[in-house]
């Protein structure tokens, strides 16, 4: 059986930071950590939350989860 160990999960804020001389916008990210348990709804409540205390606009709320994966003895 396999089992996840180490869960991490990273809420990552995307923000326009301005536009390239190609006329393409730039970002950059704001990533936080969070607990893992938090429900969706409750990671994008925050980031919006977060958001509105940016300099920059806000173009995105991402979750991303991360764990690592190991064989159960």
């Amino acid at each position: 059986m396999t089992v996840r160990t180490k869960q991490t999960t990273t809420l990552k804020i995307t923000r326009v930071t301005g536009t390239s001389s190609t006329g393409k916008e730039t970002h950059d990210f704001v990533n936080l950590s969070v607990n893992p348990e938090l429900a969706d709804g409750d990671v994008l409540s925050i980031g919006s939350k977060l958001g509105n205390l940016q300099k920059y606009p806000v173009d995105g709320i991402g979750r991303i989860d991360a764990s690592t994966l190991a064989e159960e003895h």
